[in-house]
């Protein structure tokens, strides 16, 4: 008889558990499901921080139940091209577009809440729709870092969207873009703002435009309706170096002594305790030094290749453990420069900066780090340009461009990327891209008091850190965490497909 019962009543538990888990398992299936790419680098700092971001989104993932897949982009695929997006999506088309409503592109730092953007804004569009939801920017006036789309007065209405507040393909766009796709169609040999000319070749060659949506936000904002979130922030991983331990080089030529040079002089240089002016004259009111290469009107490759053969050979210079060569009108903050130099490993072959492309979008070509605002070079990085014996072909040749020449192709470890430097003025920059961060650099003279950029943007962090009255206090790092490294992209074949 108690055999009886508790039979019974056993079977209406289990009757019971197995609607339940019915239930859930329907609305999981009732809710979008989305893949996650976390636009990553191969860097040992990038990839920790992007592992990091990744376990916080599997966590997430796992506690809400939700049908979602997190991906590390250097490491789903580890070709230089990855970056750009619009080559690897034939591949994401063939892998994910059946299995996944919508595709969402991250930044490393980009903040999500999974059940948020699931729940109150993908549940609000339909993925069979060609879409692409964003946080939306919009370009102030014609910039030429956009190659001065839009001169015609309508540049307010072009809507990009803000990476840094994460972005979002429908599943039907992928399909669209992939089925389509033909890297022999794209007109542009440079790649040099991925999210603005993502947006332009969408409209142009899909007639799609942008959508813009509220709870993908970014400058810093917390809001409830905020399903991701970007602070304007700088790392912190303490401070083992100072300024003590960078030398900065400065590309210059006489007719540029008197102004540009002065700025400099005047504002950053002021600050660095190490610091030599490469002039195609010695004048030794500045003082500069005549570094043996004449001028040339572009390209500049001779004058870099002297200051890095001067950072390895001399041994006054041996000590440094970072090289930061700047243009006569590169306007930076040389204490936001140190605070992030000390997230990476100056023994390492490092080329840090803003970075470019040429030719990425065919899968073949190479990042490089866009001169003006400043590139940064580890000592390993100096160390690997002799092993590698990459001199410059000719005085004349782009310098940034062949250092990515040389770092992609000979050395094997690509450049790193950092959105905090500006190869153009604050002008050329959205409003909502700037709110993002704090900048450590921007270029260019042209229509700006470059006095005032660097009182505005700069000069308040440098003298507080840097001044007088504020010696750089060293501080000990975080311990690193274990991750393992993948390897880096020219370590592993091209795939035919991208």
């Amino acid at each position: 008889m108690h055999l009886c019962r508790f039979q019974s009543f056993a079977l209406i538990f289990l009757t019971f558990q197995l609607i339940f888990i019915g239930h859930f398992c329907d609305a999981k299936q009732d809710l979008p499901s989305v893949l996650i790419i976390i636009r990553s680098q191969a860097n040992e700092y990038h990839h920790r921080v992007a592992k990091a971001a990744e376990a916080d989104l599997n966590a997430q993932i796992i506690d809400k139940n939700i049908n979602a897949e997190v991906l590390l982009l250097h490491r789903a695929w580890p070709i230089e091209s990855a970056w750009t997006i619009l080559p690897i999506i034939p591949d994401i088309m063939r892998k994910y577009s059946d299995s996944y409503n919508w595709v969402m592109f991250l930044e490393e730092t980009t903040k999500v809440d999974v059940h948020k953007l699931v729940t109150q804004v993908l549940s609000k569009h339909q993925s069979d729709d060609e879409k692409l939801l964003c946080r939306c920017l919009h370009d102030n006036e014609p910039t030429i870092i956009h190659h001065f789309a839009y001169f015609n007065g309508m540049v307010k209405k072009f809507k990009y969207p803000d990476f840094d507040a994460g972005w979002i393909l429908s599943s039907a766009l992928i399909k669209k873009i992939g089925l389509e796709w033909d890297s022999e169609k794209m007109q542009s040999d440079f790649q040099i703002d991925i999210k603005h000319e993502l947006a332009m070749f969408l409209d142009k060659t899909h007639n799609v435009k942008v959508t813009c949506i509220n709870e993908l936000c970014g400058g810093g904002e917390t809001s409830d309706h905020c399903a991701t979130q970007f602070h304007p922030s700088l790392p912190n991983c303490g401070g083992r170096i100072g300024i003590e331990n960078v030398f900065f080089a400065v590309k210059t030529t006489l007719k540029f002594h008197k102004d540009r040079v002065m700025v400099v002089k005047n504002t950053w240089g002021k600050y660095a305790k190490h610091i030599r002016y490469y002039s195609n004259v010695t004048d030794q009111s500045i003082p500069t030094i005549n570094c043996g290469v004449p001028n040339t009107n572009a390209g500049h490759c001779g004058k870099m290749e002297a200051i890095i053969n001067d950072a390895h050979d001399q041994q006054e210079l041996r000590e440094f453990e970072w090289l930061v060569i700047a243009d006569d009108d590169s306007i930076i903050g040389l204490s936001r420069l140190i605070k992030v130099l000390n997230c990476y490993d100056s023994t390492l072959p490092l080329v840090l900066g803003e970075r470019y492309g040429y030719g990425l979008m065919s899968g073949h070509g190479y990042g490089y780090i866009t001169g003006g605002g400043g590139m940064v070079l580890s000592r390993g990085a100096i160390n690997a340009w002799k092993k590698h014996e990459c001199g410059c072909p000719d005085i004349a040749t782009p310098d940034d461009m062949y250092l990515g020449v040389c770092f992609s192709f000979s050395v094997g470890v690509p450049v790193t990327h950092s959105p905090l430097f500006h190869q153009a003025r604050p002008a050329d920059y959205s409003d909502g891209y700037l709110s993002n961060q704090k900048p450590i650099s921007f270029h260019k003279h042209w229509e700006v008091d470059p006095l005032k950029v660097y009182k505005v943007w700069f000069e308040e962090d440098d003298e507080a850190v840097l001044g007088e009255n504020a010696p750089f206090m060293p501080t000990p790092p975080p311990e690193p965490q274990p991750f393992p490294l993948p390897p880096t992209p020219l370590e592993v074949p091209i795939k035919d497909e991208l």
